[in-house]
């Protein structure tokens, strides 16, 4: 059969973007429906085992599948197939043990692991969570592999029936526990078993997509290798993963810890109960659940990106380095910027809505959850710059800015934390600081490694005008609604003026190019009809050298090349 069709980097994005939007609404008729029939208390133990299982994925699969994603964009865009396959390889087995020993680790280790968080009830979710350790490992290798390819449809085809299987079987198992047991922790253990299961139908799904396309590669031609033996390519792996796993492992861990001085302060510091404790942390629980997702969003921009732009850099492509480095920056304010703002004005609202039947807790949540709403556009540039310092071979440069920013987030966290009038807002104040500063870290490296990227501030600037205007018009809408409808009811209308109003402000202000838009499906039709026009890059910075120590001569990209070839021939 032959050589798959490759997607562009935004198709790319396109593909995976529809599948977590999907993903994120089943995900909230997963979340919804436990966090308003089971107790706060009870959603503690839910969160605390994902928080441990965030950081034993993390320390498992972070930094790998990037590497492998990487190395496999590398060898396609340079036509060696077989090279890739082997890196899959050897990538497939180690992901295997890892995620074998991690499922053990939090198997056996579940009980102390609780009591270091200080919650000694979450032991048995812990437990139940474990499989999905090793199921989430192999996927990792898999998910990797074919991004690496830039085909995005696995990924999101095996997000879509993780999603499916995890609201029918997760949220059937607590239920049916809520109706007969009268248990909210064994509730909260009953959806993590739905989690484990969907983990495992994904990974399914997966590995038979895996060997259809091993059938189909028979006949893809091949130009050969380069010579790198398994040895050296795990070595590769595993050199280019470990401060990508550092960095993400130290937020993951940072979370972990940001529990603990929470829960401590709390309980030490300010004198509250076990339970009381508990029920602060299932409340913090509800406003971060809330506030990733639209961040969620991005996290297919950084995926899309870094196969692309790492062979861009690796073929010298100087041209698609520079376009591809700020179309991926723009996107992510675009969908960041407004998502800041409108959760930050409608937070009310919003958790009145996705928690009806506890407003007492939704009361709670909506003052955190505005607060936290500012990190939006933080986190999400983070995703995109991270994977941009990635792709240029500089993945230590994250885990110096993370590494910062994690050490201010603690010593914040403790200090905020012990105030009485600050209490829990300490964690989400420590937050949005400690977001802000690696951002603003990031950034400038980014600058150094694309100087002929567009300015971050000439980016910003007409983004935060239209979602100004957005936020604005629709507050006025919502109040206007207000007086006829439930405040609940009154969000619906309100988010769709949003909509339409940052979409009216983001042309006016001239908030996208014409390249932003056309490298979307029909997007040059589209271009046409919001009227942009495409903007015309001086010759002379259409192929500028990228990065710190790239050499001053001119290179061409391979499409000016083969241009300049034919007109000579004529």
């Amino acid at each position: 059969m032959a050589q798959e069709k490759k997607q562009s980097f935004m198709l790319g994005a396109v593909i995976l973007t529809a599948s977590t939007l999907l993903v994120k609404v089943l995900g909230l008729l997963f979340s919804i429906p436990l966090a308003n029939f089971i107790d706060a208390d009870g959603m503690a133990h839910f969160y605390i085992a994902y928080d441990i299982f965030g950081l034993f994925l993390m320390l498992s699969t972070a930094g790998l599948p990037i590497a492998v994603s990487r190395m496999v964009g590398t060898a396609y865009s340079q036509g060696r197939r077989k090279e890739a396959d082997q890196v899959f390889a050897v990538a497939f087995w180690l992901f295997f043990a890892i995620g074998l020993l991690g499922c053990l680790a939090m198997f056996f280790g579940s009980e102390q692991i609780a009591k270091w968080m200080g919650s000694p009830g979450s032991s048995y979710a812990i437990m139940a969570l474990s499989p999905t350790m090793f199921f989430i490992s192999v996927m990792s290798a898999l998910r990797g592999y074919f991004q690496g390819r830039s085909n995005m449809v696995p990924t999101a085809v095996s997000q879509v029936i993780e999603a499916v299987s995890k609201v029918i079987i997760g949220v059937g198992l607590a239920f049916y526990i809520i109706q007969q047991y009268d248990s909210d922790a064994w509730a909260a253990v009953g959806a993590i078993v739905g989690v484990s299961i969907s983990a495992g139908l994904g990974t399914l799904y997966l590995v038979v997509y895996k060997l259809r396309q091993k059938r189909q590669d028979r006949d893809v031609p091949d130009l050969g290798s380069s010579g790198a033996s398994r040895s050296e390519m795990l070595k590769s792996l595993v050199l280019f993963a470990i401060p990508i796993t550092v960095g993400s492992c130290f937020l993951s861990l940072l979370d972990n810890i940001d529990t603990a001085v929470l829960m401590d302060r709390l309980q030490a510091g300010l004198g509250y109960s076990q339970q009381m404790a508990d029920t602060m942390r299932g409340i913090l629980g509800h406003a971060r659940k809330f506030f990733d997702l639209p961040g969620a969003f991005v996290v297919p921009i950084s995926t899309s990106l870094l196969p692309v732009l790492s062979g861009a850099i690796a073929s010298k492509d100087y041209t698609t380095t520079n376009r591809i480095s700020t179309i991926s920056m723009r996107v992510t304010l675009l969908i960041s910027i407004p998502a800041t703002v409108g959760m930050c004005l409608f937070a009310d609202p919003i958790c009145q809505l996705l928690l009806f039947n506890r407003q007492d807790v939704a009361a709670q949540t909506a003052p955190l959850l505005a607060v936290l709403s500012v990190a939006i556009v933080f986190n999400s540039t983070l995703f995109t710059t991270n994977a941009i310092l990635q792709s240029f071979g500089r993945p230590m440069v994250p885990v110096v800015t993370m590494s910062v920013g994690g050490v201010v987030k603690i010593v914040l966290s403790y200090v905020l934390i012990g105030i009485p009038e600050i209490n829990v807002m300490g964690s989400v104040i420590s937050t949005v600081v400690s977001y802000g500063l690696i951002m603003v870290l990031n950034l400038i490296f980014v600058r150094r490694c694309v100087p002929n990227m567009e300015s971050f501030f000439l980016m910003t600037a007409p983004l935060l005008l239209s979602a100004g205007v957005m936020g604005v018009g629709s507050y006025f809408v919502y109040q206007g609604f207000c007086l006829l409808v439930s405040p609940k009811i009154a969000l619906f209308p309100a988010i769709a003026s949003a909509v339409l109003l940052y979409v009216v402000a983001a042309v006016f202000f001239r908030a996208v190019s014409y390249d932003d838009v056309a490298t979307l499906p029909k997007g040059e039709w589209l271009a046409a009809k919001l009227h942009l026009k495409k903007k015309v890059v001086p010759r002379h910075m259409r192929n500028a050298p990228v990065g710190r120590g790239a050499p001053n001569r001119r290179i061409r990209s391979s499409a000016e090349g083969r241009t300049s070839s034919a007109e000579s021939e004529k």
